[in-house]
């Protein structure tokens, strides 16, 4: 039975990351970016010009989520995608003048995001928090990496 504080935890954290998901998309939409968008948008200003199977290896998203991702983000104007000829399986993805142009605007977007969220904190605040944010990641990356299954039927009260 989950107690209270363990209930207000997660409808805490579920709240913390609408609001921040939120302000964020706001920031963005003038500049025709989703939150979604970013993850790629980092990767490909790192370096553009890429397979797609060698930008889904430095991303921590599903090759279907990917996909349907990068598709948007072509109709969108950030990026184009182009079979290469000499073997129609892989695919080569390239930001497009107006995707590389974007780099500062959404840097500026991430930043005012980031100041209004933790405005009134310290230093120390902020590092705690980022520390314990680090800490239940890591727990719950180690959960999802156990292949151990516990069946309800044969747990004891």
């Amino acid at each position: 039975m989950l107690t209270n504080d363990d209930e207000l935890f997660f409808h805490r954290l579920c709240r913390l990351q609408r609001a921040y998901a939120g302000a964020l998309s706001r920031r963005l939409e003038p500049h025709g970016v989703k939150p979604g968008y970013l993850a790629i948008l980092e990767s490909l200003w790192l370096r553009d010009n890429v397979t797609q199977k060698e930008l889904h290896a430095t991303l921590d998203i599903e090759q279907a989520t990917l996909s349907s991702t990068l598709q948007r983000m072509e109709r969108d104007g950030l990026l184009t995608r182009e079979r290469l000829s000499q073997d129609r399986r892989i695919t080569r993805i390239a930001l497009t003048e107006r995707g590389q142009g974007l780099n500062k605007a959404v840097q500026a977007s991430l930043a005012d995001a980031h100041t209004l969220a933790t405005s009134g904190l310290t230093v120390n605040d902020r590092r705690y928090f980022y520390r314990i944010l680090k800490q239940i990641a890591e727990h719950l990356d180690a959960d999802a990496e156990d292949d151990t299954l516990i069946l309800l039927d044969e747990v004891e009260d």
